[in-house]
């Protein structure tokens, strides 16, 4: 085990190393482990688990062994799997002396038990591998055609969309057609893993096209499963992964240069070797989960540190609370709040605990109040009750969210041109500004009069997409936002139709208030931005990121409705 040193910041969700050298070329798995998480990505490049019993990176690659041996002979279409599986293993054991090859080490992992306790033999491993072949058949790949061989295991480096790439296609035929062979679970169509695995076929067609190779189509074949699925290799799908390899080969350099890595949550934390270290992990739900994550690094480990807060004299370090939220050193939100901005705050005065609000004199019932009403158009009017919150005033105008230049205000409508003053004439009335009212939770975020009830649902799902909006894209928030919203209504519509409402303008990036609050008000809003919010890519522009999430969530909302139909 090599010697490093690494820090996970779960301040700011990063990990800190710089004994990760940057990389010279990728490989698609490494592409993909980092669009995955980056600190996974890193991690592994310094910490290798002992292999155990099953170990599918083993089994596999003796599956792929046995399958390259396999199709040598594609006239014997049902082979029998063991005595290949054998012959795979003593075939990788002499490549592996080859200079080139040494740094892999023997194709059978050292001090591996078997269940019984004893050491697992080559034996051992030829039989798991030839459990994952029983029952699958040559004439399986491609329909019952018999396979015709151009080339299997075909290592290509080549630079492709700018990257300096290596990959190993597992087996090429003369009619043109592309396989990869996989020996794990059958994700499904549309899934990100079965998106992975296109992505990953797609590669191999760039690759094979600098060598001058037509590639007819490409396809997984799932050999314990024998299903096969095919890839799509129209030009818009082999731009938009190689725009998502330059990505994240231009982020794992650049991560590299800083020796820093973000850490990203996500269902796979629990195979990751940080995930017993890691405090942003997600949690690993069920035993092979919860096994896995067992295996990575101790915490306790003295070449990992986690640091409690940020760096000493930050005013933040040791503010913090543990990862239940129970430390012993509370502060109140808003203190907390107020030293976000590391600037020194003065003293604060004890002060006495405020009175009880209580109405007071209402300033609009006096002549000045009266005069001034008037003059803008509003008129008499009756005194709020007694129980109305002072809190709920009219809003003002305001700038769209991250408008510097006074956009148009969603809240207000601009005041009209004053008239030219007439003799016993009355200015015209304006409509009512909109303002805040504080409703129950089940009430419309729409209540009478135009007023807004900030503790509506729709209010709150918009306050809290707006967040979202601005995580996904700091440098136009407003863009991100309107995205957000779109998606989550198409995906909606996409599944349950008309039972999605129109909101008017909303095609336009202008939608009608009170349309919008109302659709956010509903279950379908809250479900459908729940999906993108889950299915939220990592990397790409923020209109990738969420057009490819509010696609995806279209094909999860059918896939419900398709189920209870």
């Amino acid at each position: 085990m090599k010697d490093f040193e690494a820090t996970l910041d779960p301040v700011g969700g990063r990990l800190i190393t710089h004994d990760v050298r940057p990389p010279r070329h990728a490989s698609y798995s490494s592409l993909d482990t980092y669009g995955h998480c980056p600190a996974q990505w890193a991690f592994g490049r310094l910490w290798r688990e002992t292999p155990e019993w099953d170990d599918p990176l083993t089994v596999g690659s003796i599956a792929h062994a046995t399958l390259e041996l396999a199709v040598s002979t594609p006239s014997v279409t049902d082979p029998a799997w063991l005595p290949l599986a054998r012959r795979a293993i003593a075939m990788e054991r002499e490549r592996n002396l080859l200079p080139a090859n040494r740094w892999k080490g023997d194709p059978i992992p050292a001090g591996v038990k078997a269940p019984n306790g004893s050491p697992a033999t080559d034996e051992d491993w030829a039989r798991l591998a030839a459990n994952r072949l029983n029952g699958f058949r040559l004439a399986d790949v491609f329909d019952g055609d018999m396979l015709r061989p151009a080339a299997a295991e075909q290592r290509i480096d080549a630079e492709v969309w700018g990257i300096p790439m290596t990959g190993s296609v597992d087996y090429r035929d003369e009619s043109g057609r592309v396989v990869d062979w996989k020996t794990g679970r059958l994700p499904e169509l549309g899934s990100p893993k079965a998106e992975s695995h296109q992505n990953q076929l797609r590669v191999y067609k760039a690759l094979l096209d600098t060598q001058g190779i037509q590639v007819a189509d490409a396809r997984d074949v799932y050999v314990e499963h024998r299903v096969g699925h095919m890839a799509d290799l129209s030009d818009d799908a082999m731009e938009a992964t190689g725009t998502l390899m330059r990505s994240r080969w231009d982020g794992m350099r650049r991560d590299a240069d800083a020796g820093s890595y973000a850490m990203t949550p996500s269902y796979l934390c629990p195979w990751c070797p940080l995930a017993r270290a890691c405090p942003l992990a997600s949690p690993a739900c069920g035993d092979k989960a919860r096994h896995a994550a067992a295996r990575g690094i101790d915490p306790t480990d003295p070449r990992l540190h986690v640091a409690d807060g940020r760096p000493s004299g930050d005013p933040l370090a040791g503010m913090l609370p543990d990862a239940c939220g129970q430390g012993e050193d509370k502060e109140d939100d808003m203190d907390l709040l107020d030293m976000l901005d590391m600037a020194p705050k003065p003293k604060k005065a004890t002060l006495p605990p405020p009175r009880p609000w209580a109405k007071g004199p209402d300033p609009w019932d006096t002549p000045e109040g009266r005069g001034a009403a008037a003059r803008w158009g509003m008129g008499d009017k009756p005194d709020p009750p007694d129980d109305v919150d002072p809190w709920a005033t009219p809003m003002p105008a305001k700038a769209a969210l991250g408008s510097t230049d006074g956009g148009d205000a969603p809240w207000a409508v601009e005041p009209e041109a004053k008239p030219a003053p007439q003799a016993e004439a009355k200015p015209e009335a304006k409509a009512p500004t909109r303002r805040m009212a504080r409703g129950k939770a089940y009430d419309p975020s729409v209540l009478s009069e135009g007023a807004v009830n900030s503790a509506g649902y729709g209010f709150t799902r918009l306050t809290i997409m707006a967040a979202e909006a601005y995580a996904i894209g700091p440098d136009d928030p407003d863009a991100a936002l309107l995205a957000l919203i779109r998606a989550g209504w198409a995906a909606s519509r996409a599944a349950w139709g008309p039972n999605t409402p129109d909101v008017a303008g909303l095609a336009d990036g202008r939608p009608d208030t009170d349309a919008l609050l109302r659709w956010l008000d509903s279950p379908l809003a809250r479900d459908a931005d729940e999906a993108i919010g889950r299915l939220m890519p990592a990397d790409g522009t923020p209109a990738d990121r969420i057009g490819r999430a509010g696609r995806a969530a279209a094909r999860a909302l059918i896939a419900a409705r398709n189920l209870i139909r």
